[in-house]
């Protein structure tokens, strides 16, 4: 097959790619990076389709032309992953330095007797440079959803310049044909795949663009809107995982409750738009005060639920107490409320509940009940402590008689 001929179909393709980036950005404006990739495959259509046609037009201008669109067209399909990966496009410096030395450079070769020759392993050069940035800047996504598209883009990229290197070393050693109406089995070869990786890595964006989508809306559906931690379904689901490993491993686990105390007065006096915010600085002092391995929920109302991998009851109860204590000096300065030329200063307690997984005839049910009694018991003796399932009966027993 004549390298003329692998080139029009190229641009073919690229330019149906183009309509076909264009159709679904339009339908859908939120999907990132599809913007970049279409202007590549555009300039990438422009090279292959002014270099199908170059025993026509003939000419240097005509070769360097060529070249700085395929380099370009590579720049910007690193740009199209910096947004998808990193959410906004950058300033590409490394790709427009790349660029600005293919025109020099080709004004350096311009009236050598081997431009041709040079002008490629220049673009080799360059083009490899701009593939490994763009590998690189893929290896640092480890987020779960894109790590695999992102690390197959990764391999098709260093696949890439290892050809181009390739591909170098055969121009210096042997060379290609000056006149390019001669057969040359290498440029056809190298057509092919610089056409086949421009396919390649579309469809890695597209992998990708789907993969973001689908973690967006895990999220979504994961996280309470309000405090940005856990709902309720998604705690459930980590506590029946975790239900299931200690059955099968016996390690322990554990479960606290914690409830802020008197919050509906909070509500009452300074409304709704100021309890948002204290439950929003409260779920944040106690994600911070949680090992990176425990999960924090939003249970419902004032309520918040935390999940204990590994803890026993002592440790369960001094990540209580440290919790406990975290809610109680927390700074409420951003919440004050200025009332009749007084500034009031909100001051939040919380009431703890602590259970331990006890084996397995334990169930997820049997578990809150536990966890639900111990913090009512809390709350019964006086609010602003802790009690744990194995002391909720005596305690709240104690304080039934303190009011009586």
């Amino acid at each position: 097959m004549e390298t003329h001929v692998v080139l029009t179909v190229g641009a073919i393709l690229l330019c149906g790619g183009v309509l076909g980036l264009l159709v679904v950005r339009l339908s859908n404006p939120f999907l990132r990076g599809l913007t970049w990739l279409g202007a590549a495959y555009a300039v990438g259509a422009a090279g292959a389709g002014i270099l199908s046609l170059r025993s026509k037009f003939g000419g240097v201008y005509t070769l360097m032309f060529t070249q700085v669109f395929f380099l370009l067209a590579f720049v910007l399909l690193h740009v199209c992953f910096v947004e998808l990966l990193e959410r906004r496009a950058q300033l590409p410096r490394l790709g427009l330095g790349l660029l600005v030395v293919q025109v020099l450079a080709f004004g350096v070769f311009f009236r050598q007797v081997y431009v041709w020759n040079l002008c490629l392993i220049c673009l080799g050069v360059l083009v490899t440079l701009q593939a490994l940035q763009s590998a690189a800047l893929l290896w640092r996504e480890g987020r779960g959803g894109l790590a695999a598209p992102a690390r197959s883009s990764m391999v098709l990229l260093i696949l890439f310049a290892g050809y181009n290197v390739f591909r170098i070393i055969v121009v210096l050693c042997v060379g290609v044909p000056l006149d390019y109406r001669q057969p040359s089995p290498l440029e056809t070869l190298t057509a092919i795949v610089f056409l086949g990786t421009s396919l390649g890595l579309g469809f890695g964006v597209f992998w990708m663009t789907s993969a973001e989508i689908r973690v967006t809306l895990e999220k979504l559906a994961n996280t309470d809107p309000l405090t940005k931690v856990a709902n309720r379904r998604c705690f459930e689901t980590w506590c029946e995982r975790e239900l299931e490993r200690s059955a099968r491993t016996g390690d322990k686990f554990s479960l606290i409750l914690l409830d802020l105390d008197h919050f509906k007065l909070i509500n009452d006096r300074y409304g709704h738009a100021t309890g948002d915010a204290a439950l929003c600085l409260v779920a944040s002092r106690l994600q911070h005060n949680l090992r990176a391995i425990d999960l924090l929920g939003r249970w419902g109302g004032e309520e918040f639920v935390a999940l204990l991998p590994g803890a026993d009851q002592d440790a369960a109860q001094q990540v209580a107490q440290r919790l406990r204590t975290c809610v109680e000096l927390l700074s409420m300065s951003s919440l004050r409320i200025s009332r009749s030329g007084l500034t009031d200063e909100l001051r939040l307690t919380v009431s703890v509940g602590v259970t331990t997984y006890r084996g397995t005839n334990d169930t997820l049910t049997s578990l809150f009940s536990r966890c639900d009694r111990a913090l009512y018991a809390a709350k019964a003796s006086g609010r602003n402590r802790i009690v744990s399932s194995s002391t909720e009966s005596r305690s709240f027993t104690e304080s039934l008689r303190s009011l009586s």
